[in-house]
């Protein structure tokens, strides 16, 4: 038992050191805009922390979504945690990866998607990049925050087409 525990507390030990490297990578890449830094933050979001943001938070809490989306050349079908904020028939999302994303090209080519947004789907299209001082009315102060904390310049409107049937998730 004793042995069990110590493994978990290694476990706990690593999770806690690596998230916290995480957060300081972030905000330094974020704030200088280096580019090695934001790459790699890049794929340490997409092969580690967004499959465990799909399989457990996004769509469930306030301001998490999940992104239904195609891929603009490979067909296959997507999905991308997103921090986002609806404000009647618009969703919002910050980009504070900037505008070069994958997600952003396959949804901007495919003209549309599905967002899972506080527990309900949505039928998503007209997706419209503008500058954040646009958008910043609309948002909470808690995304607020975060936008300012990323010096996020930018951020996507998506038009709330309806919501969603069950089974039409992309």
């Amino acid at each position: 038992m004793r042995r069990l525990a110590k493994v978990l507390a290694v476990v706990l030990g690593a999770v806690i050191v690596a998230e916290l490297v995480e957060t300081v990578l972030m905000m330094w890449a974020f704030r200088t805009g280096n580019s090695l830094a934001m790459g790699l933050l890049t794929r340490y979001h997409k092969y580690v922390t967004n499959p465990v943001m799909v399989r457990f938070f996004s769509g469930r809490s306030a301001h998490a979504a999940l992104l239904h989306h195609v891929g603009r050349r490979s067909g296959n079908a997507y999905l991308t945690p997103l921090t986002a904020q609806r404000s009647d028939d618009t969703i919002i999302v910050p980009l504070p990866y900037g505008t070069g994303v994958d997600w952003l090209r396959n949804l901007q080519a495919a003209g549309q998607g599905v967002v899972e947004l506080e527990a309900r789907s949505f039928n998503v299209d007209e997706p419209e990049v503008a500058p954040i001082e646009s958008v910043m009315a609309l948002l909470s102060p808690s995304v607020a925050r975060l936008v300012q904390l990323h010096d996020t310049e930018h951020a996507l409107r998506l038009h709330v087409a309806g919501p969603a049937v069950p089974d039409n998730t992309i």
